[in-house]
């Protein structure tokens, strides 16, 4: 090959390449050694890292590739009345959930995405938008992405065998599971008493980590779980709820199991126990449903405070709460009640409640009422304890009201009445004048009165085991003064607001519970119970878990005076007000109350009772909201109660 050289020390081949002189070429080598040692040196860091510092972590990706690891949901306990009939149970049903993890990226695929959401909404008659929110839901919540989240609830065969059919066009995010759906046998019975089941929100979540916090034993709540809403299931949750267990599977590329690798077993929650007697809430609810208007019953033992029957009309079924959204027993009005029990949880606007206040509400316990003339049970009590009214004496003239200031009406004109007649046929005269010799009218007076009411546990909580209890309201001068106290025109309580304190009207408030424990502390001689519808509690293995005791406190009012007064309430069964609900073969001892409703024309129509006279076991009180006279309309409610409780025909 013939060469040339050149002076700028260059070769030159004949084709011409330049070939570079010798030391420059050696320069190049170790330049491009280096940048070869560099990227293998890169790579090898690189490989380091994957395999050694987050192997463990790549690994456990692949495990989750590989497989499936599904919740198992564990019954809740069971609830039974005082004579082990079944209230609430659980039963076993299907879910359609998808996996956010194996859904198509909403970034990279969003086509892939859409078509498969599109898939799935037709066949379970959604919308892709609602899937979203579900899975937004559910992340908002705390679920991970390789959490199953349930996009539909009781799903039927229908519904699965079309998931099924098309699993190759949904692909491995969208799984068929196993979940647990609280079901009442009895449908709408005692469903104020039990309450409803619902899942977890957000703000549940919330409170749940605070309460981790606190005390570590607390129920740690997981973004898809059924938690007791209100009544039973809520009060007592944390005992009815069971332990979540889970099956881990392994599965293929289109994540079908191939087999079970481990599981952890489900365990169910603990039966519940009450003093709930389903044949005497039946009753109360039947009586309720016919009466005019909506109402209230309850009903005591007033040996022990046990709660008989809690009743409340209109009535609603829990089983609504269970059912799934396109379900076709949803109703409009039960898609109110549903609503407007997830607008109040929601904290939403209070208009939009009403549904819920209607049926939902547990009147018995939560609705404050005047409790009209039954609060002469307390106006008779405080005037004995001060001495100034007996039995027979003194005996005041009812011409049909009496003039203090303005005129103060009874009812009827009555003429000469001493306690007994007075109590009997519930003469309005006869207690403002009781009321207005207690002191002095516009201070002592009726803060003795105030104080004999609170005696009888008027005017606070009455510790029942639910998750809401009314306190009522008590009114006295101090009272008055401090809600008005930018207000000095207002603050002054007047002989006039005695009167009205007298019988149960004016600013006095009280629960249809709170005095069924009044009647029942008359009753039996002068204990206050604290209620409990908990009668006792037992895990799996029938071991007691926790049993309820009577708790009381006593009135203070002596023996002798309590006596009189169920003198003075037999009286008005047999010749009074109340004579419409007597029995032959039980001795009832009674009162009756209408008490005004500034809001509507009619009174609320009041009935407490207690039997038998002799040797009292139960205590009753019924309203019948707005209808009119006790006696006409709460009273045959009470007497439906009665024949159930002593099985008469």
């Amino acid at each position: 090959m013939a060469t040339s050289f050149r002076p700028n020390n260059s070769v030159q081949d004949k084709i011409g390449w330049n070939i570079t002189e010798p030391q420059r070429v050696k320069v190049r080598v170790w330049i491009l050694a280096g940048v070869l040692a560099l990227a293998f040196g890169g790579l090898a860091a690189r490989l380091w890292y994957l395999q050694i510092l987050q192997g463990g972590t790549y690994l456990a990706q692949a495990q989750r590739n590989r497989v499936r690891r599904v919740p198992l949901p564990a019954p809740r306990g069971l609830i039974l009345d005082r004579n082990g009939k079944l209230l609430a149970t659980s039963r076993a049903s299907h879910a359609v959930a998808v996996v956010p993890a194996a859904l198509p990226s909403a970034r990279t695929q969003p086509k892939e995405r859409e078509k498969v959401l599109r898939t799935l909404g037709y066949l379970l008659k959604t919308t892709p938008k609602e899937i979203e929110a579900r899975l937004l839901e559910a992340q908002k919540k705390g679920g991970n992405l390789y959490d199953p989240v349930r996009v539909t609830d009781g799903a039927d065969l229908k519904t699965i065998t079309l998931v099924e059919e098309n699993k190759p066009r949904l692909g491995p995010a969208v799984l068929v599971t196993d979940e647990i759906t609280r079901q009442y046998p009895n449908g709408s019975l005692a469903s104020h008493v039990l309450g409803y089941t619902g899942i977890v929100t957000a703000r549940d979540m919330e409170r749940s980590e605070a309460a981790v916090l606190k005390n570590p034993k607390a129920r740690k709540l997981r973004f898809d779980d059924n938690i007791g809403e209100t009544g039973i299931e809520d009060e007592y949750d944390g005992l009815l709820a069971g332990t979540s267990g889970s099956a881990l599977y392994e599965v293929d590329s289109r994540s079908q199991p191939i087999r079970r690798l481990d599981t952890i077993a489900e365990k169910a929650g603990n039966t519940v126990k009450l003093c709930i007697d389903a044949k005497l809430q039946a009753a109360a609810e039947k009586a309720l449903k016919g009466a005019s208007n909506s109402g209230a019953a309850a009903v005591i033992d007033v040996r022990s405070g046990e709660v008989l029957a809690l009743a409340s009309n209109p009535t609603f079924d829990p089983n609504i709460f269970s059912l799934s959204r396109r379900d076709p027993r949803r109703t409009p009005e039960i898609e109110r009640i549903f609503e407007s029990a997830l607008q109040k949880k929601q904290a939403a606007n209070p208009k939009a409640r009403y549904a819920f206040k209607r049926y939902v509400v547990n009147r018995a316990v939560t609705s404050h009422y005047p409790p009209g003339s039954t609060f002469k049970m307390v106006t008779a009590a405080a005037g004995l304890e001060k001495g100034i009214i007996n039995p027979t004496s003194p005996v005041f003239y009812c011409a049909g009201g009496m003039r203090l200031g303005r005129f103060f009406g009874c009812w009827s004109t009555h003429g000469g009445e001493n306690l007994i007649g007075a109590m009997a046929n519930s003469c309005d005269v006869y207690f403002y004048q009781t009321a207005l010799r207690l002191g002095n009218s516009e201070g002592s007076g009726p803060a003795f009165l105030a104080k004999t009411a609170r005696q009888f546990g008027l005017g606070s909580p009455t510790g029942i085991d639910l998750p809401t209890d009314g306190k009522g309201l008590i009114p006295d001068p101090a009272w008055r003064k401090a809600i008005n106290k930018n207000r000095p025109e207002l603050a002054r309580w007047f002989p006039g607001n005695t009167l009205n304190m007298s019988i149960g009207q004016g600013d006095v408030l009280a629960t249809p519970l709170q005095m069924a424990l009044v009647t029942a502390a008359v009753a039996n001689g002068g204990t206050v119970w604290q209620p409990h519808v908990m009668k006792e509690i037992r895990d799996g293995k029938n071991k007691l878990i926790a049993q309820s005791k009577p708790k009381g406190k006593a009135t203070g009012i002596s023996a002798e005076n309590l006596a009189i007064i169920r003198r003075a309430m037999r009286s008005v069964v047999t010749n009074g007000t109340g004579k419409s609900v007597a029995l032959p073969q039980v001795t009832i001892a009674g009162k009756t109350g209408s008490a005004e409703d500034d809001n509507h024309g009619l009174p609320h129509a009041w009935w407490v009772c207690f039997a038998p006279y002799e040797n009292p076991k139960i205590a009753i009180a019924v309203i019948v909201e707005n209808s009119g006279h006790g006696s006409e309309n709460a009273g045959p409610v009470a007497k439906k109660i009665l024949e159930a409780a002593f099985s008469l025909p």
